[in-house]
């Protein structure tokens, strides 16, 4: 094989092979040895997340836990390091920048527009709109920037994980649309735009 080239896969070369879908090997079965694990496609659990098992919580903005809609978690790519070499040719190395998209939140703005004034002066208290000077402090942080979390539920309505985003803060506001054309009172959907710093994935206790 030449230098560079790509191995493919064991498992593209069990063509022709019978596989079972049960791998369980338990003591007292041949090919069984006690310092051997117990391997198992089987999962531990059979149910399947569902879009609507969640909870979404913003302190600062704390009236959105109960308006939240909907919630976007982001992607996450890892970027490869790119160097050149002496013939001139790009090379990709693993390794590189974790990247993440934004974090998306849609509510429904209630009708005093509380939630939406609470996130449109954040963030101009972030910008420093009054002054126009764009400038935040570092040991300034826990003023501007706030934890968001997503809260998933089991099937029996269990809070067992939650996604936590470190040091939050909005970096885009969608306007609202008002109409009256519309014969049914529909509520007015507005969507907040959240950049982090790190999110994790934790076990609830």
């Amino acid at each position: 094989m030449r230098k560079g080239s790509l191995r493919a896969p064991l498992f593209l070369y069990t063509y022709g092979m019978s596989i079972s879908k049960n791998y369980i090997i338990r003591p007292g079965e041949s090919g069984y040895t006690a310092d051997q694990p117990v391997n198992s496609t089987e999962p531990e659990t059979n149910n399947y997340l569902a879009s609507n098992f969640f909870k979404f919580t913003l302190p600062r903005v704390s009236t959105l836990t109960y308006f939240a809609q909907s919630v976007s978690m982001p992607g996450t790519q890892l970027s490869p390091v790119e160097m050149t070499n002496t013939l001139g040719r790009a090379n990709q190395f693993v390794g590189g920048r974790f990247d993440h998209e934004p974090l998306v939140v849609q509510f429904i703005v209630d009708e005093e527009t509380l939630n939406y004034q609470e996130i449109f002066n954040w963030m101009k208290k972030i910008a420093n709109y009054e002054n126009d000077t764009n400038i935040i402090a570092i040991d300034q942080k826990d003023k501007y920037f706030s934890d968001a979390n997503i809260f998933l539920t089991n099937s029996a309505f269990q809070e067992k994980r939650v996604v936590v985003f470190k040091n939050a803060y909005p970096i885009a506001l969608s306007g609202m649309q008002f109409s009256s054309t519309l014969n049914d009172n529909e509520p007015i959907v507005a969507s907040v735009t959240l950049n982090f710093e790190t999110y994790s994935f934790q076990t609830v206790t």
